[in-house]
């Protein structure tokens, strides 16, 4: 699918579908986002140590970014100017990024998130919008602790991840 170097390109295998994906366009392209990518890998560049060809990896929202401005240095690379989101933007090659119906993508390893080898593709794709959107205040905040009582209010898209997340980090959770 997706990874590594800006001269490879990686088949996708499957993407997940968010409510983001048909409320509106944030681009010049009349298409959907499909943000929620994953795939194997098929190339790796040659300073690539993360992954290796054939390794089941997934993509967010993000693909590139100048790394070498405040923003990056900071790991704020969505606000950095120069940032290549998945879908609706253009590689520095000129290139359109269509997301999740690409066919293939190219994605910088620091925006690749590696997968168990037991892990089906299709349950990795909502890691990487609903599951982070969860996960990441859930550690922020500390409530990322066995025994916290934590309760989640709503049982939809978010709230289902984070009551799986809650309840594998150890947490009682009341949904």
């Amino acid at each position: 699918m997706v990874i590594m170097t800006p001269e490879t390109e990686h088949p996708v295998k499957a993407f997940g579908w968010a409510a983001r994906d048909s409320s509106g366009h944030l681009s010049p392209f009349n298409f959907s986002r499909r943000h929620e990518i994953v795939g194997e890998v098929t190339e790796v560049g040659s300073k690539v140590k993360k992954v290796k060809v054939g390794d089941k990896v997934g993509v967010g929202g993000v693909v590139g970014a100048c790394h070498d401005c405040r923003k990056c240095d900071n790991d704020l690379e969505i606000y950095c100017p120069k940032s290549i989101f998945t879908y609706g933007d253009i590689y520095h090659d000129g290139t359109v990024t269509y997301g999740g119906y690409s066919d293939s993508m190219v994605a910088s390893k620091r925006y690749i998130i590696h997968f168990p080898d037991n892990m089906p593709l299709a349950a990795g794709a909502p890691l990487l919008c609903a599951g982070i959107t969860v996960y990441s205040p859930l550690k922020y905040f500390g409530l990322a602790e066995p025994g916290m009582h934590i309760g989640i209010v709503g049982f939809g898209g978010l709230g289902h991840m984070g009551v799986k997340f809650a309840k594998a980090f150890g947490a009682k959770v009341t949904d």
